[in-house]
């Protein structure tokens, strides 16, 4: 399979600073991942950025990566584990979308 680039994808992504806080969606701009990328990795590649910028990470739960411990239960676009049938948040690539979607 061909690696591509995906330019630019939104993600949208829920912030509560605790459990007494309002909470609300905030979207975030990740550009030029690899369609090779997993889901988790985008989060990571997200995560260094907010870090330099003082921002606080986007916090989720993982241990393996390997599709084997299924700590990564994320809810994507509606779903557990996203689009994918059959797989672990981890095992979710950026190829299963598309350039310019909001995730």
């Amino acid at each position: 399979m061909t690696e591509k680039i995906l330019k630019k994808i939104y993600l949208k992504v829920w912030r509560q600073k605790d459990a007494k806080s309002q909470g609300q969606f905030v979207t975030y701009t990740v550009e030029n991942i690899s369609t090779d990328t997993s889901f988790l990795e985008t989060l990571d590649i997200l995560n260094n950025r907010l870090l330099k910028e003082g921002e606080d990470p986007i916090t989720f739960d993982h241990d393996c990566r390997e599709g084997i411990c299924g700590t990564c239960s994320l809810y994507i676009n509606g779903r557990p584990h996203g689009p994918g049938t059959d797989i672990t948040t981890c095992q979710l690539h950026m190829r299963e979308f598309k350039d310019g979607e909001t995730i």
